[in-house]
């Protein structure tokens, strides 16, 4: 399937400021039939758009080191992680796809949404290695050939 619009830093969030680099290796030919990356360019210079943390409501006061020793019991039913919106920019009010496809993504090889939205595919050869930061918004459409697209993924922060 595929893997919905995101930013590498949502989930490896680092301070003072985000040094999440994505290393993205190639083990097959990735191409627009098989579900190759595509990027947003100049993404990585709106910020952050979200934050995936612990939810409170899950943990209770356990994740807090001020709880004066009392311990309040969390909801074991609430999501254990939840998604924290971070509003450092303006211009992320344009990006209506948070976590999903732009509409009209699919079906593919036409992908018009893709292209209005700003996305630009990156097909490439086994082999190449692509390296971007963690804020750059990304996403691969679902494999719809008969052909593999392994690839090899390391994020360093």
């Amino acid at each position: 399937g595929e893997v919905t619009s995101h930013q590498d830093s949502t989930f490896l969030y680092t301070t003072p400021r985000q040094t999440c680099i994505g290393l993205w290796l190639a083990l097959d030919d990735a191409t627009m039939d098989n579900g190759c990356l595509w990027v947003r360019p100049g993404s990585h210079k709106e910020g952050l758009r979200r934050q995936f943390v612990r939810n409170p409501k899950h943990f209770g006061n356990s994740l807090s080191y001020n709880n004066g020793g009392e311990e309040e019991e969390g909801d074991p039913d609430a999501p254990q992680m939840i998604f924290r919106q971070l509003d450092n920019n303006p211009k992320n009010e344009k990006v209506t796809w948070e976590g999903a496809l732009p509409k009209d993504s699919l079906p593919g090889p036409q992908c018009t949404g893709l292209y209005d939205a700003g996305f630009v595919p990156v097909p490439c050869k086994a082999g190449d290695l692509l390296a971007f930061v963690g804020q750059l918004d990304h996403l691969s459409l679902p494999n719809s050939s008969n052909e593999s697209r392994h690839t090899f993924q390391l994020h360093c922060v």
